[in-house]
């Protein structure tokens, strides 16, 4: 089964008006939808901010429903010029920056007991995800995003993270779901759409512009599943 997961209902808001779908129960902040399309069951899942909600919303997910597939959707913050507001970031790889055990001995952005710091994307569901963004007509690159348990607005953050993993993006999600499928080998994808620039004028553009923004992810989400399923 397939699980789209968004942090709030806005992200999905216009996905579910677009499917038959009942709200299923569930524990604790998270909300799952149980969706329908052309005779495919799939969900649709808000799981609220922070690792430690979207990781208890994840295993609860994988405790109760047959997942197979794991679609993180949503805005991000670009930190590369290359990636301007609008735009759609589908990476063929998520980090965690806010990890740093290195002074125990392990590589730059890696977590203790596993072998890797970057969580690389299901390449079938990146080229769905690519070819989605092209029927819409949205610009998209495949550069890393890199996620933590922080909003990121201020320049010379967003300079350091762009230098150090040359990645193109920031959110709060996209690598949770990216070690969670690595941990317990499920697929995986994340579907961004640009809603500020991750520096010192990033708030205010946010609240200009992350409303549209996810109204254009849920766009191309919602041809990404049909492609899934076609």
């Amino acid at each position: 089964m397939l699980a789209l997961v968004a942090s709030e209902k806005k992200y999905v808001s216009n996905l579910l008006d677009k499917f038959n779908y009942k709200k299923e129960y569930s524990k604790n902040c998270i909300t799952v939808y149980k969706c329908d399309y052309k005779n495919h069951e799939f969900l649709i899942v808000t799981t609220g901010y922070g690792k430690i909600n979207i990781g208890s919303s994840l295993m609860y997910l994988l405790c109760n429903y047959d997942i197979r597939v794991l679609v993180s959707v949503g805005t991000a913050g670009s930190i590369s010029n290359n990636n301007d507001i609008f735009s759609c970031i589908i990476p063929n790889n998520t980090l965690q920056f806010d990890v740093d055990f290195m002074p125990n001995g392990y590589k730059e952005a890696m977590i203790p007991l596993l072998d890797n710091s970057l969580y690389k994307a299901n390449d079938d569901l990146v080229l769905c995800a690519n070819e989605a963004c092209m029927k819409c007509m949205v610009n998209y690159s495949n550069d890393i995003i890199t996620s933590s348990d922080m909003y990121v607005s201020n320049n010379s953050l967003a300079n350091s993270i762009r230098s150090s993993y040359n990645a193109g993006a920031v959110d709060c999600e996209s690598a949770c779901v990216g070690e969670f499928s690595y941990i317990n080998k499920i697929a995986y994808v994340s579907i961004k759409v640009v809603s500020n620039y991750a520096n010192n004028n990033g708030i205010k553009q946010y609240n200009l512009y992350d409303d549209e923004a996810s109204v254009i992810d849920q766009k191309i989400v919602y041809r990404f599943i049909q492609n899934y399923y076609e």
